[in-house]
């Protein structure tokens, strides 16, 4: 689901009954936590008269995040799907965080949404935490990377977390990079990262 999508009113025309409860649960989740929006205030803001109406689509909050997540993820995927069929991992790694990095900045709801959810993941410790497809291909870039090229000896979440960090921080002061264009507010971000991982300068590729 796209951006103005997500962010238009739950009267829109077009919008499906699932859609305005994904999209006010979506602006409330980021604006007042997880624990902070309650099914009421989903309820209400998506119009629907009664819970019992609600729960016909979700049944309960829990259910309404894994959708948001499920649905985020998916978006994801798809901006990052180039990366697949790349063998070297300094032009895969390139071409995965320049997709997420895209996607972050066109999509910052869900972005915020998402990192929220996984720092949630982080402070409870859930144990048996299941990764999802883009930890999965970011991890094993990041092994591909070690064996040719001078990655900080720092663990290898840890690393993409810091890099989750930087695209949170651009999203929250957009103004940081000045009057420049989209493609190079992508470009510098891409660069921070890469400062961030190796230890030693490493040139972009050029792509």
């Amino acid at each position: 689901m796209s951006e103005s999508a997500l962010l238009a009113s739950p009267k829109a025309e077009g919008q499906d009954s699932r859609s305005k409860i994904l999209a006010v649960a979506l602006k409330l989740f980021t604006v007042k936590g997880y624990e902070g929006a309650s099914i009421d205030e989903i309820r209400m803001g998506a119009g629907f008269k009664s819970k019992a109406s609600l729960y016909t689509h979700f049944k309960s909050k829990d259910e309404l995040a894994q959708a948001l997540t499920s649905g985020i993820l998916g978006q994801i995927e798809a901006v990052i799907i180039d990366g697949n069929d790349i063998s070297e991992p300094l032009m895969r790694f390139t071409v995965v965080i320049r997709g997420l990095i895209k996607w972050a900045s066109l999509h910052p709801t869900e972005c915020i949404f998402h990192m929220m959810q996984e720092q949630k993941k982080l402070v409870s410790k859930a144990e048996g935490k299941k990764l999802s497809n883009t930890e999965l291909m970011l991890l094993d870039i990041v092994q591909q990377l070690r064996a040719q090229y001078p990655v900080r000896p720092i663990a290898t979440d840890a690393l993409l977390s810091m890099i989750f960090v930087i695209f949170a921080q651009t999203l929250l002061d957009g103004s940081a990079f000045g009057d420049i264009s989209f493609d190079e507010k992508v470009e510098q971000i891409v660069s921070i990262c890469f400062g961030v991982v190796f230890n030693e300068a490493v040139p972009v590729p050029k792509i």
